[in-house]
């Protein structure tokens, strides 16, 4: 009996699974020892991670931003793989910016981690050296005799730096005085632009026919003539291109040009627009500007139109588009607020002033990258030519609720009102800007102007022109718009810090730099056209806005009418009285009447306005919370949701 009782007390027990007892599988260790023992391990395995990424994927990098600002373009990349020399950037970042200024100091953080990602792509021949230009220093002087601009820190007139200086193996230099803070999301487009005008120091050149003041000068204005600054547009043109001024009576466009830009040519004589066909068909590129209304030269052009715009639409329809100098679109849909009245006390949408974006844009062409948003101001639309065989394709179109109205009720005068009380959509989009391209006649088929004339009888003709192209293959980039270029359009100016911030409110500048870059044959700086907009379009916020002011337009007109109606009336009865005719027991009841109406019309008119602001404010209210408190709140009750989900099936088991 004691033997079997011996034997079956010996008998091993069956262990308990792993997760009940995990002691028991790992040589009878405390649970307090396995716990010390899996944090240690965790540890370890922490910290390996941590190695294998700050080393074998320290270049690993996620870029969720929308506009995806943090990710090397390809552009850039084609760019810092032309660097033939070494190019040679210096940093100047002042340390007390950093300790007065934190958001400075993330700044720069990005642009040196920029500046490696590029040396790492270029191979090594971009190198970059970071300085600190301490007050009195020799790093202080050099900052200073680049041209880096000073930011003053505090009342004892201390400055602080932030800006490059880059040089490449012939000493070209290029300098980015400033990383204003406002030009963030243009960081990648300034400093590829300053490593690509060093890898290719030799600028395009640019031949410029107009006849706007780019360039300055003097402006006929209501008070005379005044002198005016040169349009931004033009500084950064010549950022990247070598200018040269082409007279709007040339009988030839000058040799050595890579393309040839011709903006608003009131000026310009047939002989020179014989000369823009000849050099189109030659191979010569051409970029052109033609506006029915030049919203910012108004009194020089009643003065002398000229005959210039007839000759040059003349050649584009013979190129395959045809233009009207005589009709404006005009599109409700992207109509843009404007101040109007003696007072400028009124705010309502100017139709012919349009504010487009990416839908209106051909996203398969070239120039689409990177351009979000585009101004333009009493455009015109082009169409194509009846039998043209030449390549058109649409580079800027409105929607389809454009409209076609005179020129003669834009400019100087216009009723931005009444043309929206009398708008008539026109079921079809227009297209403002157009990419030609292809086989095409000459737009002179007899020869140069005057040639006919001088020729002899049939018998005794003369030979053609031997220098004469009868036809050839064209490539020309066409805007029916000129204002497009003027700074009012796509910048605005401010004060920062005692120097004046230019903020790009528009890509204006983008699409005229871009054309001139692809038409000229550089490409790799276009998909860089600004990353980043201060002025961003909501279009659902547009519409509900629009549609409530289109309700109370209407409504505002019935009872604009009403009164009006109820006015003559009363002011019929009150001359009747005026004159010593004896009113009626009637008439004076009528008289009331309509006095009661005015009032009443009057109040209605008061609630009308009242409500459409209080819808307005409404709006904005909701619009303020959702951005600021419902997101927030969202994931607040999503974690709390979360939890008790989680408490629940813990319950449950």
């Amino acid at each position: 009996m004691s033997n079997a009782s011996n034997a079956d007390s010996e008998t091993p027990k069956p262990r308990d699974s792993f997760w009940v007892d995990p002691g028991a599988y790992l040589g009878g260790l405390s649970r307090r020892r396995m716990a010390w023992t899996a944090l240690g391990l965790g540890a370890i395995i922490l910290l390996s991670v941590n190695l294998i990424a700050s080393v074998g994927l320290k270049n690993v990098k996620t870029d969720l931003t929308e506009d995806r600002l943090f990710t090397i373009s390809d552009g850039t990349r084609e760019v810092l793989r032309s660097i033939d020399e070494p190019i040679t950037a210096r940093l100047y970042f002042s340390r007390r910016l950093a300790e007065l200024a934190p958001e400075q100091s993330r700044y720069f953080q990005r642009v040196k981690a920029l500046f490696e990602q590029y040396r790492d792509l270029s191979g090594g021949k971009l190198q970059l050296t970071v300085l600190d230009p301490e007050p009195f220093s020799d790093a202080e002087d050099r900052a200073v005799a680049s041209g880096l601009r000073g930011v003053r820190l505090n009342a004892e007139g201390e400055v602080g730096y932030f800006g490059l200086v880059a040089t490449n193996s012939t000493d070209s230099t290029e300098t980015v005085p400033y990383f204003a803070p406002d030009r963030e999301a243009f960081l990648e487009y300034d400093v590829t632009k300053l490593v690509y005008n060093l890898a290719n120091p030799k600028k395009r050149v640019v031949g410029l026919m107009s006849g706007l003041p780019l360039d300055g000068g003097e402006t006929e204005t209501p008070m005379g003539k005044r002198p005016q600054k040169p349009w931004l547009i033009m500084s950064q043109i010549r950022e990247l291109f070598e200018v040269r001024d082409v007279s709007q009576n040339v009988t030839a466009i000058p040799s050595g040009l890579d393309v040839l830009m011709v903006v608003q040519p009131t000026a310009l004589t047939e002989e020179a627009a014989y000369a823009i066909d000849q050099y189109a068909l030659k191979g010569g590129k051409v970029l052109v500007f033609i506006d029915p209304v030049s919203e910012t030269n108004q009194l020089a052009m009643l003065k002398s139109p000229g005959e210039g715009r007839k000759h040059l639409a003349k050649v584009l329809e013979t190129w395959g588009v045809k233009f009207d100098g005589t009709k404006v679109a005009a599109d409700i849909r992207h109509a843009k607020r404007v101040q109007f009245g003696r007072d400028q006390d009124s705010v309502t949408e100017f139709v012919a002033w349009l504010g487009f974006d990416q839908r209106n844009i051909n996203k398969d062409d070239v120039l689409a990258a990177g351009i979000e948003v585009l101004n333009v101001a009493s455009s015109g639309f082009l169409e194509k030519a009846d039998g043209t065989k030449i390549d058109v394709q649409p580079l800027l179109q409105t929607s389809a609720d454009a409209a076609v109205i005179e020129s003669t009720k834009i400019g100087m005068g216009a009723d931005p009102l009444g043309l929206l009380r009398s708008y008539v959509p026109g079921g079809k989009p227009l297209t403002l800007a157009a990419r030609l391209s292809g086989e095409t006649k000459s737009a002179f088929a007899g020869g140069k102007p005057g040639a006919e004339a001088a020729q002899k009888k049939d018998d005794e003709q003369s030979k053609p022109d031997a220098n004469h192209t009868a036809s050839g293959v064209i490539n020309a980039i066409v805007v029916a718009d000129s204002d497009l270029l003027a700074d009012q359009f796509w910048v605005s100016r401010q004060d920062l810090l005692g120097q004046e911030a230019i903020i790009p409110t528009a890509h204006n500048a983008a699409l005229v730099l871009s054309a001139l870059e692809n038409l000229s044959g550089s490409n790799a700086l276009i998909a860089l056209r600004g990353r980043g907009v201060n002025e961003r379009p909501f279009t659902w916020v547009e519409e509900l806005r629009r549609s409530a002011e289109r309700q109370f337009r209407e409504k505002e007109q019935a009872l604009e009418a009403r009164l009006k109606t109820a006015q003559d009336e009363l002011a019929k009865l009150q001359t009747s009285g005026a004159s010593g005719v004896v009113l009626s027991q009637k008439e004076r009841e009528a008289t009331e009447r309509f006095r009661a109406e005015m009032l009443e019309t009057r109040r209605e008119l008061r609630e009308v306005k009242r409500a459409l602001r209080s819808d307005i404010d409404a709006l904005d209210g909701w619009l303020k919370f959702a951005n600021i408190a419902l997101v927030p709140l969202m994931i607040a009750f999503g974690g709390l949701g979360w939890a008790a989900v989680r408490n629940a099936g813990r319950k449950k088991s």
